[in-house]
């Protein structure tokens, strides 16, 4: 018993701290280009460019690139000595921008369940990979 209400304590303060357990991304679409704020439990990184397919070292520390597949409202994402971690589109609702309709997007980071080649962008760090290799 003395263990449950530990634990329970334990998960009131980190709700009351605002502690981020999970990554998260807003993006905003429009015009046809897309931007993001990324938060971590580090801090929070604007001017994210968010539009399809991969990107190298997008903006916060240690986050070494992202892969987002913007079809099927998903991305991976590897910080600095760490496995692959990924996020799905969670919400999305319309907003007026300059005369136009634009989206914005609520990202949640989810476990990896897609298969790994179906994985956006892993041919292209690969290749590329291997060609920092071959240098």
């Amino acid at each position: 018993m003395r263990f449950t209400t530990s634990l329970s304590a334990l998960l009131v303060t980190l709700c009351s701290t605002g502690f981020v357990l999970a990554d998260h991304l807003t993006t905003y679409a429009g015009g046809g280009h897309s931007t993001g704020t990324w938060t971590t439990g580090f801090g929070t990184y604007t001017n994210i460019n968010t539009d399809d397919g991969c990107h190298n070292n997008p903006g916060p520390p240690a986050l070494t690139f992202f892969c987002i597949d913007w079809p099927n409202r998903r991305l991976h994402f590897v910080f600095a000595n760490q496995a692959k971690r990924c996020m799905r589109q969670v919400s999305s609702d319309s907003y007026n921008c300059n005369g136009g309709t634009c989206q914005r997007g609520e990202w949640d980071e989810v476990g990896c369940t897609w298969k790994e080649e179906e994985n956006v962008g892993d041919k292209v760090e690969a290749e590329k990979k291997d060609e920092e290799k071959a240098k």
